[in-house]
C-alpha cells in the first residue's frame, strides 16, 4: 500500500505544480500586456483602422461600378450580392472597431464623426489618450477582441481577393461559362 500513497502524492504534487505554474504564466502575461499597452495600442489600432477604411473604400467603389454595369446589362446583377454581403460585414466590423477604440481616444466625440462616406478624408491615426491604469486594464480585457477583429478583417480581405480572382478568370477565360 505505501507505493500507492507515494504514487498518489507524486501525481498530486505534479498536478499542483502544473496548475501553479500555469497560473503564474497567465498572471505574468497579463502583467506584460498591461505594461506594454502604451506601445501596443497605437500600432494595432492604426493598422486595423487602415485595413478597415481601405476595404470600405474598395467596396464602395466596386459596388458603384457593379451597379452601373448591372443597369446596362442583366449579366452583372448577381455579382452585386457577394459585394453587398462583404460590404455589410465591413460596416459591422467598423462599428465594432469604433466601440473598441472609444475608451482609448483622447476626444471620442470628434472620432465618432470620422466617416469615410461623409467627409471623404479620414485620419488614419488615432488621437489616443495617455495610458493610465484604467486604460491599461481596459486594454487587458479588450486586446483579444481587437485581435479577433483583425482576424475577421483578414478573412473578408481573403474573400474579396477570391472574388476578384474568380471574376478576373471569368473575364479572361476564352470559354463562355456554362
Amino acid at each position: 500500500m505505501p507505493s500507492i500513497f507515494v504514487a498518489s502524492a507524486i501525481v498530486g504534487f505534479t498536478s499542483f505544480a502544473f496548475t501553479f505554474f500555469t497560473f503564474l504564466r497567465v498572471f505574468w502575461e497579463s502583467i506584460l500586456t498591461m505594461w506594454n499597452a502604451h506601445h501596443e495600442i497605437r500600432p494595432v489600432m492604426d493598422n486595423l483602422r487602415t485595413e478597415l477604411y481601405g476595404e470600405r473604400a474598395y467596396f464602395k467603389n466596386a459596388l458603384k461600378q457593379a451597379r452601373s454595369k448591372s443597369k446596362s446589362s442583366t449579366r452583372y446583377a448577381p455579382e452585386i450580392q457577394p459585394l453587398a454581403i462583404l460590404n455589410d460585414g465591413i460596416k459591422d466590423l467598423m462599428r465594432e472597431f469604433r466601440e473598441l477604440e472609444e475608451p482609448f481616444l483622447d476626444r471620442p466625440e470628434e472620432a465618432e464623426d470620422l466617416d469615410i462616406e461623409k467627409s471623404g478624408r479620414v485620419s488614419l491615426r488615432g488621437n489616443y489618450a495617455p495610458m493610465d491604469l484604467r486604460r491599461r486594464f481596459t486594454w487587458l480585457h479588450k486586446k483579444d477582441n481587437v485581435v479577433n477583429l483583425g482576424t475577421m478583417t483578414n478573412r473578408i480581405q481573403s474573400r474579396r481577393i477570391a472574388y476578384e480572382t474568380s471574376n478576373t478568370l471569368e473575364w479572361v477565360s476564352p470559354f463562355p461559362p456554362e
